[in-house]
């Protein structure tokens, strides 16, 4: 009996053993082709995810000597028999009916490669095997070979991290601590960018900055993905992709040639809905670039775009530049933090040359003490812009709008509300403001003759009985323009008070109540300004100057004396 026991508990070792070796992992997929092309033509386009034909030789390469290449269709009937072609490759195809492949096989993950289209003529990924239910939509990009130590080249870890969610329809990419490296390996010549597809969250630890004023030993954002070389981007968008969203990761140039964090490019299929969280954006020449390719006419559409509390720092063309049409953009949050402004720097902030919808909100940008950046809102022409509770400092031009032929109309407005803008605002065209509870600087706004101003509630100095205007006596709110109208401030301190101005085609639709006041007092209010107007109680009508023992007149102060009508 004891021998029996002995024997069956052999066996079953054995058997577990045998399962333990030849566990088999399965791999599935379509042929998926994740590539934002620049030299569309067609008006059909070209969608950044793309798919090749499933006759389309998909080769197997094993990644783990350590492992024989036992590799197996999935079965089931559709599945395409996998073809041996060495020790270490095999060869599948897709099925005729949903266009998949599967096989199965002992490691966690292949490499695989086949050609692509006319414009990605050639493909390789590291794919994984299909994770637990639990864990489907969530990728660790290290699970795809990644190493993050800051030296190893990871674009194809990345990219093949990528392309596994696209074939899913989407997921979330997490990266770990580390520094990831892109761009620097010699299998990618041609090297571009990482393309995002629909539906792809971009996660990583946090968003500190690079070299930052923290009291830390590590000087770098705990992840990391950092650009290597020039003339290219980390990530790319292209046409026909949306819900796409980068949060909580710093992205890092180590060169600003032009290098970019995103850049969004296309020419005829609309691509919409892209939220950036908590990004950090340093040392590329443009943070955010989204431009369009003249095949087009520039008239591309890369609409409803999210920036929120996104840092933008020493990057030396614009933190954002945007060079076409397009809509419904909201920056909240942000920090522009501007290199100093010099030749071949420009330094600016946000650029954009036209744009259908605006918004910035809570948003913040200038130079560090001793220096100066560029324009902090730069726009060509656009539809309507609002700025909301911002403010820049050490800039260049708070705001500057106009700056093409033909620019401006007054049916789009430029509003302001609750600003703090004290370097200049130029507005350079044709312009509709409208200007609510604003502190600028004296001397702040310059704008043709044709511009027209609502101006309700702003200040033009800070505080009279502290500071006062630094330009001093004489100091303009205003140069140029047309106000229609402008509500005014009483006198404080060091500061003269200023009237309410109405300046277009007034009409009164209600009885006008003028300040009363009895002829004794028409003397201590002689410091109103020719033109002012009052009703003296007991005034003389038609007496100049105004004469006491009346029932009543109204007065106006006519060369520096009050005349009864």
């Amino acid at each position: 009996m004891k021998i029996m026991q002995r024997s069956a508990i052999g066996l079953m070792f054995l058997f577990f053993a045998f399962v333990s070796v030849h566990a088999q992992n399965r791999f599935e997929g379509y042929n998926i082709l994740v590539d934002a092309p620049d030299t569309q033509t067609e008006a059909a386009g070209a969608c950044a995810t793309r798919y090749v034909a499933p006759t389309t030789n998909i080769t197997i390469t094993d990644l783990n000597s350590a492992t024989p290449m036992r590799l197996q269709s999935c079965g089931g009937g559709n599945f395409a028999p996998v073809r041996a072609v060495n020790a270490t490759t095999a060869v599948v195809t897709a099925n005729n009916v949903d266009f998949k492949w599967c096989f199965v096989g002992e490691d966690k993950m292949y490499r695989i490669t086949f050609q692509g289209d006319k414009y990605t003529p050639k493909l390789t990924y590291n794919w994984i095997a299909t994770p637990d239910e639990r864990s489907l939509g969530f990728y660790n990009v290290r699970d795809f070979g990644a190493r993050g130590d800051g030296q190893t080249d990871d674009t194809l870890a990345i990219k093949s991290a990528v392309a596994y969610a696209a074939s899913r329809n989407g997921g979330k990419i997490q990266f770990p601590d580390g520094d990831y490296v892109v761009g620097n390996s010699p299998d990618y010549p041609n090297f571009k960018g990482i393309t995002l597809p629909s539906g792809i969250i971009i996660e990583g630890t946090g968003s500190s900055v690079t070299g930052s004023s923290i009291n830390n030993v590590i000087k770098r954002n705990a992840s990391r993905i950092t650009l290597s070389g020039q003339n290219r981007a980390i990530f790319r968008i292209g046409e026909c992709t949306e819900r796409v969203s980068v949060r909580d990761i710093e992205l890092y140039a180590q060169s600003d040639e032009n290098t970019y964090g995103i850049e969004a490019v296309g020419a005829f299929l609309s691509s919409q809905d892209f939220f950036f969280d908590r990004v950090a954006l340093t040392h590329f020449f443009r943070g955010i670039y989204a431009h369009a390719l003249a095949a087009n006419n520039a008239q591309w559409q890369f609409d409803f775009v999210k920036v929120n509390n996104c840092r933008f720092t020493y990057n030396r063309d614009a933190g954002i530049w945007i060079d076409f049409w397009n809509s419904d953009w909201a920056i909240k949050g942000s920090f522009f933090l501007m290199p100093q402004k010099k030749s071949g720097i420009a330094a600016n902030g946000i650029y954009m040359y036209k744009t259908g919808a605006m918004l910035i909100e809570d948003t913040f940008a200038g130079a560090p003490p001793g220096n100066r950046g560029g324009d902090f809102i730069s726009v060509l022409e656009n539809a309507v812009l609002t700025i909301i509770g911002s403010e820049s400092e050490k800039t260049t031009r708070s705001l500057v709008f106009g700056e093409i032929t033909g620019a401006g109309n007054l049916s789009a407005p430029i509003t302001l509300i609750n600003n703090i803008f004290d370097d200049p605002i130029e507005i350079k065209a044709r312009r509709t403001i409208v200007s609510t509870g604003n502190l600028y600087g004296a001397n702040t706004f310059k704008l043709p003759p044709d511009a027209r101003i609502y101006s309700t509630g702003d200040r033009f100095c800070y505080d009279g009985n502290i500071i006062g205007c630094a330009t001093g006596a004489g100091a303009t709110n205003f140069q140029g323009g047309r106000v229609i109208f402008s509500t005014g401030q009483p006198g404080e301190g060091s500061v003269p008070g200023r009237p309410t101005t109405f300046g277009h085609d007034v009409q009164f639709n209600a009885p006008v109540q003028l300040l009363n006041l009895q002829f004794n007092a028409l003397t201590s209010v002689q410091n109103m300004g020719n033109g002012s107007f009052v009703y003296c109680t007991n005034c003389r009508r038609s007496t100049a100057p105004c004469q006491a023992g009346g029932p009543g007149a109204p007065a106006m102060l006519v060369g520096g004396r009050w005349e009864c009508l």
